[in-house]
Order: structure tokens, then C-alpha cells, then sequence
């Protein structure tokens, strides 16, 4: 019988809340642990591929500064986070565990096992999501899945995705190599254009791939998805907000290049392409990149964020008059 369907006099009693679970039978702790911890097993451990390869092992080395898939590393990290804040703040939420999760697990470990057959650890990290609300979903219920849905998803994110990089690094590098040039001619300066190398005063500037910003793009993108998730409520919100990563990295990667041609105008070449050029990412790409979020998120709830002004002062002005003094 579905645990979930279980009646009672009250809907939460006889449930042991997530901040409780030393509640359950020690037959149900142990039987969720020895789950959890074949599942990371697998992930971590199993010789599934060539060589012995792990798919841990396969994910670490797929995700590299190379194919601008580096950030893919912290993700798992960065889920564990998410998942402690989600436990912090839901404590007190009731334990209703569903057999029905067992269909979403199983989902997640065809993918693993799809991906054995295949030789594919792609699909394998696609079944990753699948298998944690599966897993949450049979252990603790329906209500708690919510909680796991965004970081699960998230997980999608060490996913990289092969000739990615190949499409968007030459669209990129040639739409900063034109901007940088056309801008440049606007204001003034002495530059000549050539593919990706812009001259400026006789001192050739190559926009390498590296310099397309591809990595800061995929860094930036997994940025929003997480501040969006975090501080919008509404799903369009979420969405206008995740989606404004790309422009913002366009136009902080724009901001970088821009002004080492300006300090190479000025006459300080050395210093624009080796120390500034290597630091310029943290001084101005990720200012530009974070403020420009940030007033994304300002512009979508203006008029939440006015209401919320206004009544704050309205009830600052009441408290004030009632505590001056009457003539």
C-alpha cells in the first residue's frame, strides 16, 4: 500500500518531519542510506566504461578549460549547497514516502544503463536528475521534491555538449572582433581589421578563441540560472533573467577586449596584453556581467520593489506622527 495514501486523524501525524529523521525505524534509515550510497557508488566508483573508466572520473576529465566546460567540476559542490540551504529552510516539512518515486529512479538508472550499452556517458549524466528526485521521491515524498527539482536539474550543467564550443567561439570571436573594431573607428582610435586581429598603431591585437568568451559565457550562464532560481518568483521572471546571461556576456567580454585596445592606444602595449589582459576578466568582465543581473533583476520588480518602498514609508511616517506630541 502507497505509504502516501496512509490515513490518520491528523494530515502530518504519525509523519516524522526532514529535521526528524532519526523518528523513522532504524530498517527504513539503514535501507535509505544503503540506496544513497550505492547510487554514489556507481557515479563515483563503478568501472562502467573503457579503460575502467568511472563516470565521475569521465566528468572530470570532459569538463576542462580546453572545451570551456571547466565550471562543471564546482557543480557538484554547488548542488550540495543548494541542497543543505533547501534542508535548512524545510525542516519542519512532513516525511510521506511514495512508492511511485520508484518509477522516477528507475528512469534515471535506464539512462546509466542505456549509457553502459552505448558507451555514452552523456546519457548516464542526463539520468543523474532523474535518479535524485526519483530517490526523494520514494524516501521523504512529494512535497520534498520540490526542493530538489532546481539543484537536480542543475546537474545538467556538467553535461558538455559536444561541438558546442566549435559553434559559438567563431560567432563570438568574429562579433567582438567587429565591435571592438567599428567602436574603436567611432571614437577615434587607429585601428585596421584583419579575420580576428585588430592593429592599433602598428601593434597587431589577436582576438584568439580564447578571447571569444565562451568560457565566461558558460560561467556567467550557470551564475544566473542560479540568482534567478534564488531571487525571482515568477517562472517568466526566472526565465527573462536566465536569458539575459548571454547579452550581459557579450557586453562585459566586449568591455574587456575594448580596453586593452584602448591602453595599447595610449602607449602601454606590454602592460595591456600580458598583466591586464590575464586580470582583466575579474576587474571588469564579472563587474559588468553581475551589475548588469542585478539591474535586470531591479527593472523586473520595480514596481514590487516601489509598492514595497512607499508602504515602508508610510508606515514610518505613521509611527511618527503618533508619537509626536499633540498641541
Amino acid at each position: 500500500m502507497d505509504l502516501e495514501n496512509r490515513q490518520s486523524t491528523s494530515p502530518n501525524e504519525g509523519h516524522p518531519s526532514l529535521g526528524n529523521v532519526s523518528m523513522l525505524p532504524a530498517s527504513a534509515v539503514w535501507t535509505t542510506l544503503g540506496a544513497a550510497g550505492i547510487l554514489l557508488a556507481m557515479f563515483l566508483f563503478y568501472p562502467a566504461y573503457t579503460n575502467g573508466e568511472t563516470l565521475s572520473g569521465w566528468t572530470w576529465l570532459a569538463c576542462n578549460s580546453t572545451n570551456g566546460f571547466l565550471h562543471g567540476r564546482f557543480v557538484p559542490a554547488a548542488i550540495v549547497v543548494m541542497l543543505w540551504l533547501a534542508w535548512k529552510e524545510n525542516r519542519s516539512e512532513r516525511l510521506m514516502p511514495s512508492r511511485w518515486g520508484l518509477l522516477i529512479l528507475g528512469l534515471g538508472l535506464l539512462f546509466y544503463v542505456a549509457s553502459i550499452r552505448t558507451v555514452q556517458p552523456r546519457l548516464a549524466l542526463m539520468g543523474v536528475p532523474f535518479a535524485m528526485i526519483g530517490f526523494v521521491y520514494f524516501c521523504f515524498g512529494k512535497k520534498l521534491v520540490k526542493l530538489v527539482l532546481f539543484p537536480a536539474f542543475f546537474f545538467w550543467f556538467t553535461i558538455p555538449v559536444p561541438g558546442l564550443e566549435a559553434i559559438l567561439t567563431g560567432n563570438l570571436q568574429t562579433l567582438i572582433t567587429q565591435a571592438c573594431y567599428r567602436v574603436g573607428l567611432l571614437v577615434g582610435m587607429d585601428l585596421t581589421s584583419l579575420g580576428s586581429t585588430i592593429t592599433v598603431k602598428g601593434s597587431d591585437l589577436e582576438i584568439a578563441e580564447g578571447c571569444s568568451g565562451i568560457r565566461s559565457l558558460m560561467a556567467l550562464t550557470m551564475i544566473a540560472a542560479v540568482y534567478s532560481y534564488y531571487t525571482q518568483k515568477l517562472l517568466w521572471k526566472k526565465a527573462v533573467l536566465f536569458a539575459s546571461a548571454v547579452p550581459l556576456a557579450i557586453i562585459g567580454n566586449f568591455g574587456r577586449i575594448f580596453t586593452i585596445l584602448v591602453l595599447t592606444q595610449l602607449g602601454f602595449e606590454d602592460f595591456a596584453k600580458k598583466t591586464y589582459h590575464d586580470w582583466a576578466g575579474l576587474l571588469l568582465f564579472f563587474p559588468i556581467a553581475l551589475s548588469g543581473l542585478y539591474l535586470f533583476d531591479y527593472l523586473l520588480n520595480f514596481k514590487e520593489r516601489r509598492a514595497k518602498k512607499v508602504k515602508h514609508s508610510y508606515k514610518k511616517s505613521t509611527i511618527v506622527s503618533k508619537e509626536s506630541p499633540t498641541s
